[in-house]
């Protein structure tokens, strides 16, 4: 079982690896055939819709506790499509007015109507793959999203001859109408769709609300480390400084922890779910072990290779002005390590069903940043103390999960006693 989870997760790296490229590469044309402003106003508008639909994205781990625990999968799902139903009305309701009247994208509405619902019939469908572990579907579908964008651009914009803001849109909603088909019929030969009907909402449906809620605010916690970091550069900080930050050193941050840390919950949080409710003590602490051996060679990695090249990498790839974020990025790498298992320190916690805890530890996050970034800019007017700060907001996530995963350990092995 260890094993085969091993590969798909190193499967999955590959494809992220793959799909980070070819995303790169596909933004990099479309600033060369779109308008800079339309490009901008895009990406802002699908941020927007993205940040509204995070409810969504917060319920992923809660289906995947919960179904591991109650192995009935009509509640769950039939509670998530009434929270979809809201996002997307909410969304509707404030979210494409002010895209399209106050930040002023020039578009007919049903293209924005249209975005949402593709987006959210995507994360209901994607949601469903983790809660019922299936795996192979995952990764496929993670390799074939970047090529229907491509797919899809190329057919509006060369075959159909729509240009500007409009090419985008029906390229992003064809594709994540497109992938969400796809992932339709591999999961049906899997498992069968639930039947729309009332839920009676027992404690169990509750507990799962609830979970799915504090999830929610869990994973926009964790984000809010990632921008609070811009807020600070920018409002303590030259531009040059924070241009260091934006255009490099978040990327690369980033890049690292879409490759290494969203595979620990897209496919060991629903393993450790599973491995939990079974009581299994010998195949977690086989996970345990290799996840461990891995983050410490990748982040040794990391920081080998940006101690030795990290100037001429950052060289090679930006121009000469951002060679200052070389320190921002060799101070990170020593901390990606407290990244990577902090991941799946979290990820046990949500598993044995403590979301209350893995919020506590994401807020932790926070009130370490902002303490350790006035503390060290007291004594220093130095741009690193935004890095210090994030690092050691890294580092004393990773040391309170320690001592939580521990109490949840112990607890377990109680129970199997």
């Amino acid at each position: 079982m260890t094993k085969t989870i091993q590969q798909h997760f190193y499967a999955a790296i590959w494809i992220s690896l793959f799909s980070v490229i070819l995303g790169f590469g596909l933004k990099v044309y479309l600033a060369t055939v779109i308008q800079k402003e339309s490009l901008a106003l895009y990406y802002t508008a699908i941020d927007l819709f993205s940040f509204s639909l995070l409810v969504l994205i917060g319920f992923r781990s809660s289906m995947v506790v919960s179904y591991s625990k109650i192995k009935e999968a009509g509640g769950i799902v039939n509670i998530f499509r009434y929270f979809i139903i809201v996002a997307m009305l909410a969304s509707w309701a404030f979210v494409i007015p002010y895209v399209k009247h106050e930040l002023g994208v020039d578009i007919d509405y049903w293209y924005l109507v249209a975005t949402v619902i593709s987006m959210s019939l995507y994360m209901y469908l994607s949601n469903q793959l983790a809660m019922y572990r299936l795996y192979k579907v995952m990764n496929r579908t993670s390799f074939i999203e970047p090529l229907l964008a491509i797919f899809w651009f190329v057919v509006a914009y060369y075959g159909t001859g729509v240009k500007g803001i409009q090419v985008l849109f029906i390229m992003s909603t064809m594709a994540s109408f497109s992938l969400s088909i796809y992932i339709f019929i591999l999961k049906s030969n899997k498992t069968q769709e639930p039947v729309i009907k009332r839920v009676v909402i027992d404690s169990q449906m509750r507990q799962f609300i609830k979970k799915s809620l504090i999830s929610t605010l869990e994973f926009s916690s964790g984000m809010m480390l990632i921008y609070m970091a811009v807020f600070f550069f920018s409002h303590y900080y030259a531009l040059d400084e924070l241009g260091d930050f934006q255009v490099v050193t978040k990327p690369i941050l980033m890049a690292m922890i879409t490759l290494f840390v969203f595979p620990v919950f897209r496919f060991l949080l629903p393993e450790l779910s599973k491995l939990f409710y079974e009581k299994n003590i010998e195949e977690i602490s086989k996970l345990k072990k290799w996840f461990y051996r891995f983050s410490f060679t990748v982040s040794f990695l990391f920081v080998t290779i940006f101690y030795l090249l990290g100037e001429e990498i950052i060289a090679l790839i930006f121009p000469a002005t951002y060679a200052s974020a070389y320190l921002y990025l060799s101070h990170l790498s020593f901390f990606f390590l407290f990244i990577m298992l902090n991941a799946y320190q979290v990820a046990f916690i949500k598993a044995s069903g403590e979301f209350g805890f893995a919020l506590f530890i994401r807020l932790s996050g926070l009130f370490f940043f902002i303490m350790f970034f006035y503390l060290t800019r007291y004594y220093s007017d130095s741009s690193i103390s935004v890095v210090f700060g994030l690092a050691m907001a890294y580092l004393g996530m990773f040391l309170l999960s320690w001592l939580i995963e521990k109490k949840v350990y112990s607890k377990m092995l109680d129970k199997a006693s």
